[in-house]
């Protein structure tokens, strides 16, 4: 065995805060090409949460993988199907896993929601990336969705900031994107375009 087996291994028992902490580098790094393979079939019984290290020891073999586990996770409101989904298309340009994204929003539970629109946020920014947040910012009564919708609307359509003025107006136009009523929220995202 190898010092990065050994490591993997220690990290893969690992319980709570210290589990949720993820894998080092390391713990890939230095693998024998046997090790690869046991180590890549006990990744995929951590999905979604291992889906980078899965791309890291074997791009084309993850892809197959995750794209069976995202079909198969699919409409679980509760398992972060989210993540694959991201990785699709951060990591292999797959736009369609971007409409799932879309697509699957308002199916998640609550708690969820706001960690799918920063999964939305790290794909590429469209007219369809666009529009969803604009639409969870009218639509939505998930308080924390709102406020994440409207910092990646902001992001997505690059608003500029230039001057402590323009700061101070960014600042007031996210309060607004962000505000209890609906009716300030559509003005603030007409202002938006």
């Amino acid at each position: 065995m190898t010092v990065a087996f050994d490591t993997f291994m220690a990290q893969y028992r690992m319980t709570g805060s210290e589990k949720a902490d993820g894998y080092s580098r390391d713990a890939f790094d230095g693998l024998a090409e046997s090790e690869k393979d046991t180590v890549f079939a006990m990744l995929e019984s951590e999905l979604p949460f291992s889906v980078e290290w899965l791309f890291y020891l074997n791009p084309e073999r993850a892809r197959d993988v995750v794209k069976r586990a995202e079909q198969e996770f699919r409409g679980d409101a509760y398992r972060p199907v989210y993540l694959l989904q991201e990785y699709l298309v951060r990591s292999a340009g797959e736009l369609q896993y971007q409409e799932h994204l879309l697509e699957d929003y308002p199916h998640y539970a609550d708690h969820l929601k706001p960690l799918v629109i920063n999964a939305v946020g790290r794909t590429p920014a469209n007219r369809k990336t666009i529009e969803f947040f604009k639409q969870v910012i009218l639509t939505e009564t998930n308080v924390s969705a709102i406020r994440r919708a409207a910092q990646e609307l902001l992001w997505a359509v690059k608003f500029s900031v230039d001057t402590e003025r323009d700061e101070q107006s960014d600042c007031t136009l996210l309060e607004d994107l962000a505000n209890e009523n609906v009716d300030v929220r559509a003005e603030a995202v007409a202002r938006v375009g």
